[in-house]
Formats: structure tokens, sequence, C-alpha cells
């Protein structure tokens, strides 16, 4: 490597290169993809704007266009992720196939958006107990998955396929330990290993509410959710 007079073989990393040239999209992009870069690494306590701003090629003041501070930004990751996990959850929530079948994979889609966004989980998780708004975003993601575990338990109820058990309180004891494990797993790096999270947590799943080891169901024809216009 040739060397100028007055350098060193190391180097300080480039700061991106300033653009003013950004579509709305591409800006709220680049300031969220500079938050989760950094939350992969620190606490969300440890953000500042300049600090995220710095690692984008847009200006400071930039932030608050899009923004109107950290706590609305890492509320609006997360609600981007919750969305994507629970597309990956529906089979088993919509009461799809075999339910055991269903069930596996629902729990590895839930796994696998993660330990994609784990860091970012992490942060909202750690920090909502000293927010209001980041309590209200963890309270309403556990609540929604409380209400629909809940639902397709008493559904199954009705079917005959999941035995007499208290079916809100099943639902939020297995949400609060799957978010207890999968934080524990994947909320930092090094992460751990999604197949054996996931055989873990179906075990557990399968053995609360069908009592059984893994294997198949046999389902009824139809399917004993009711419908409005019952």
């Amino acid at each position: 490597m040739s060397v100028t007079s007055g350098s060193s073989d190391r180097t300080a990393p480039r700061a991106p290169t300033r653009s003013s040239r950004h579509s709305p999209q591409q800006a709220r992009r680049e300031i969220a993809d500079a938050a989760v870069q950094f939350l992969s690494s620190h606490a969300f306590r440890d953000l500042t704007v300049g600090e995220l701003m710095a690692q984008t090629t847009l200006s400071r003041p930039a932030f608050y266009q899009y923004f109107h501070d950290l706590h609305d930004l890492l509320v609006s990751l997360f609600d981007e992720i919750e969305a994507g996990m629970r597309e990956l959850a529906d089979p088993w929530i919509a009461g799809e196939g075999e339910p055991i079948a269903a069930l596996r994979v629902s729990l590895r889609g839930v796994i696998e958006s993660v330990a994609e966004h784990g860091t970012v989980i992490r942060a909202v998780y750690e920090a909502a107990p000293f927010d209001e708004r980041l309590e209200a975003a963890w309270s309403g993601f556990m609540r929604r998955w409380d209400d629909a575990v809940t639902a397709r338990i008493e559904a199954q109820q009705r079917a005959g396929l999941i035995h007499p058990l208290a079916a809100r309180r099943t639902a939020n004891a297995l949400n609060a330990m799957d978010a207890a494990v999968i934080i524990a797993e994947f909320g930092r790096h090094p992460q751990g290993d999604p197949e054996t999270v996931l055989d873990t947590l179906h075990a557990i799943w399968i053995g609360a509410l069908y009592g059984r080891p893994p294997g198949r169901i046999e389902v009824p024809a139809v399917d004993a959710t009711p419908h409005p216009s019952d």
C-alpha cells in the first residue's frame, strides 16, 4: 500500500457523503436503517439525534421532518416489525390446517422475525418502563398477541381440540414466556440457535394446549370459529 506523507495505515471510517436529494421514503428508510445499526451494538438510552444522523447522508435537522423524536422513530420501527411478525404467525392464528404443524410454522415465523429484528424489540422492551409511549407500544403489542392467541384457543376448545383451561391466562403465560425467551436469545449478538429455540417453544406450547407430545391432531372438517352472521 502506498502512503502519502503525513498519513497512516490506519484511517478513520469515512462519514457518509451528504446528499440533499432524497424522497421522503428514502430518507425515512435511511434514518431507520441507521437506528437499527446503532441498536445492534448499543442501548437505546445512548442514542442521540446527532449521532444517528451522522451515520446518514442527511442533515441533522432532516430528522425532524420525519419523526417527532427518537421515541417516535423507535415506535415506528416496532410497528413495522409487528406487522411483519403477525403475517408470519398467521397459519396457527387463523386456524389453517393441522394445528400442531401450523403452530410450528407460526412459531418459526415469529422466531425468524425476532432473529432479524431482535435488537429493536429488545430496545422497546428495556425502555418501556421509563417512557409512557414505549410502555404503551409494548403493552399494546402484547395485548394484541394475547387477544389473537386467546381467540384461537377458544375456537379450538369449541372444536374439541384443546382441553378445558383458562384461555386468556394461558395465552398471557405463553406469550410472556415467548417474549422473555426470544429477547434473551435474539436481542443481542451473538444470538441463540433458532432451531433449538423453536423446538423448545413448540414442545411447551403443545404440552400446555394439547397435552400430548408433538404429532398430529385430527381436525374436524369445519372450523368452529364463530362468524358475525352466526
